[in-house]
């Protein structure tokens, strides 16, 4: 395993393992250099120790020195068996100092050897036996006397001698003691730095390696990962995140940020998807629309343009009725002046036999012209009954239409609020189809206002087209007078066309045929009368449908304009 792909903690542990190592290093080597030191310390220490027990040799000589004098001095029994035994004592335990001084100094035991030696042999021989000897056998003051001469002159120097060369023994070991302590303070005050230069080295190589693995190891890396992450954060998603084929917790942490990365991908793609697919379901619907707009359109339109042409048609035959309406009274006051002419000169009628067959034939003529235009009015009107009754079944198909297009609405609103309970369900993916559900919604509603007013309006256009009906049977009946008049007054010129004759015998009957044609001419112009008055009414029931047609086209194009507006 690569130490990159070590986990953090084993890298920590591997720098507090080599810190850990140059601590035990460091404490190794100071151990060392302390027990050296600690050594020659104590070697110091134990030449202090003997030089203690020189000093305490060079005591016991002194010591010899003082049991010497005391068994010279001594006069009874007693005493010189106390100074024996104190010498001997001395003597015995100045054996032992020698014993220690060369256990606690062994460089030195030559030299001590060599002391003890002297002493001994000064002890034994010639400088200090006599001495003793006659210290145990004086008695009386001469002996004492010469005791203590041969104690000042031939023993005590050798002794003093020996304390000398032990006390010169100890300043030469002091003065040497003092020159080792030197060397060791100075070498100890050397170990100590190099200690310290050591552990510092150690402690400073321990925390650049520390730093170049929190560096490249850790901190490196995390910066990398939060660096990427800032700029997948700001919508850059096609970053590549670096380090995910290490197998330590950075390693970890990267491929935890690429799976998020790659999450965010799909989110991003299927949003796209989302977005692409509402785009295409709103340019359908609409599509779908703008289809139903131009069927629509079409439809309406036709039926508007049939409505204009029928009214149209409906306006002409109007008028033309109007005319032939206003020739028939025109001929009808003609046939009245006649008539009154034929009455005052009734009485003349024998004498004007010639000019009463021209009237009578004049008449006879108007009749037929009248009884023309009566019939072609009648089938004027008969045409007209027939277009108004096909406008009424063009109102019915109208409002066939416009139920189909209020079933339209009402389908349409139904799929809207299907719409947006779907969109509803879809969450933030379908606001915006929501929204155009909405739209669509209202469109519904605003179309089915538009039918309802439409229906309105077909059904002013059949209540005024059943007025129309009522209004032409009224005028064919009239009509259906007027021809009758006509035939009457038909029949009344042929009877009196035939009994020219007999004018002058029947001038009565003429009169009274006079005054039954007046009476029917006085009908045949208030019939004139009427179906003038019923043409205007057709006109401008004509007008009222033209205008009403205009108006459903305008709704109808409004509607449509509703529609392909969205």
């Amino acid at each position: 395993m690569s130490f990159k792909n070590m986990p953090i903690m084993l890298k920590i542990g591997v720098v507090i393992l080599l810190l850990g190592a140059c601590a035990i290093g460091g404490t190794f080597i100071a151990g060392s250099k302390v027990a050296s030191v600690s050594e020659s310390y104590q070697g110091a220490i134990k030449d202090d120790a003997g030089f203690l027990q020189l000093a305490r040799l060079n005591r016991q000589v002194v010591g010899v020195q003082r049991s010497i004098y005391q068994l010279v001095i001594a006069e009874a029994p007693e005493e010189v068996k106390t100074a024996e035994d104190r010498l001997t004592s001395t003597i015995n335990l100045l054996d032992t100092r020698v014993k220690d001084a060369k256990a606690l100094l062994p460089k030195l035991s030559g030299q001590i050897d060599q002391i003890a030696s002297d002493i001994k042999g000064a002890l034994a021989g010639s400088a200090c036996g006599p001495t003793i000897k006659a210290a145990r056998e004086t008695s009386g003051a001469e002996a004492i006397v010469k005791a203590g001469r041969m104690m000042v002159n031939e023993c005590d120097p050798v002794l003093r001698g020996s304390v000398e060369s032990i006390t010169k023994l100890i300043d030469a070991a002091v003065i040497e003691n003092k020159k080792s302590l030197s060397e060791l303070e100075a070498a100890t005050a050397s170990t100590i730095m190099s200690l310290n230069i050591v552990m510092g080295l150690a402690v400073f190589v321990s925390l650049v390696i520390a730093g170049l693995v929190a560096r490249f190891g850790i901190v490196k890396p995390i910066n990398g990962l939060l660096a990427v992450m800032t700029q997948i954060q700001s919508g850059n998603l096609s970053v590549t995140v670096p380090d995910t084929e290490r197998r330590d917790e950075v390693g970890t942490i990267a491929k935890s940020v690429e799976t998020f990365r790659q999450g965010l991908e799909e989110a991003e793609r299927l949003r796209q998807e989302a977005a692409l697919q509402e785009q295409r379901s709103a340019e359908k619907v609409r599509n779908e629309r703008l289809q139903i707009a131009s069927n629509f359109e079409a439809t309406m339109g036709a039926l508007a343009r049939a409505f204009a042409q029928s009214s149209q048609e409906m306006s002409e035959a109007a008028r033309s009725l109007a005319a032939t309406a206003e020739e028939t009274s025109r001929q009808a006051e003609a046939v009245g002046g006649a008539a009154e002419e034929a009455s005052t000169n009734v009485s003349t009628v024998a004498a004007s036999t010639e000019e009463m067959t021209a009237s009578i034939r004049e008449i006879a003529a108007q009749v037929t012209q009248t009884a023309t235009i009566a019939t072609a009015a009648a089938s004027e009107t008969a045409r007209t009954q027939t277009e108004i009754i096909e406008l009424s079944q063009s109102a019915a198909k109208i409002g066939e239409v416009v139920d189909l297009i209020t079933n339209i609405a009402s389908q349409t609103n139904l799929l809207a609020l299907n719409a947006t309970i779907e969109a509803a369900r879809a969450g933030e993916m379908g606001k915006g189809f929501a929204v155009v559900a909405q739209e669509v919604k209202q469109l519904a509603a605003q179309t089915a206002k538009a039918t309802e007013e439409i229906a309105g309006k077909v059904g002013e256009i059949q209540q005024a087209t059943n007025r129309s009906v009522e209004s032409i049977d009224r005028i064919v009946t009239t009509i259906g007078q007027i021809q009758t008049a006509a035939s009457t007054v038909a029949s009344a010129v042929e009877e009196q066309g035939a009994a020219t004759a007999e004018i002058a015998s029947n001038t009565q009957q003429a009169a009274r045929g006079t005054e039954t044609v007046n009476h029917n001419i006085a009908g045949v112009g208030r019939a004139a009368e009427m179906t003038g008055a019923a043409s205007s009414q057709l006109m401008t029931l004509s007008q009222s449908i033209t205008s009403q047609a205009q108006q459903l086209k305008l709704e109808v194009e409004q509607v449509v304009a509703n529609l392909r507006a969205g």
